[in-house]
């Protein structure tokens, strides 16, 4: 472009922003952005909860002998 040179306003390109179309998107990612949290939150209060019973259970059984857990065992690297 030459300096000082402008373009003829029959040559420019406008930008036609489709506000309807923006407000929609908003609209409908809002949407599921909302139903996406509720579903968290209710997965959230659902793990919560058994969390809270497996605790107590736990709490409850603390009477008992537990047995102790299998140890794991390693395979020896120079074995193969």
């Amino acid at each position: 472009m030459v300096l000082g040179h402008r373009i003829a306003p029959e040559n420019e390109v406008t930008r036609v922003v489709d506000k309807q179309k923006l407000e929609r998107a908003d609209r409908e990612s809002r949407i599921i952005l909302d139903a996406e949290r509720l579903a968290r939150d209710a997965k959230t209060a659902r793990l919560r909860e058994e969390r809270l019973s497996t605790a107590s259970n736990t709490a409850s059984d603390s009477g008992k002998p537990r047995k102790p857990a299998a140890s794991k065992r390693r395979r020896d690297a120079g074995a193969c």
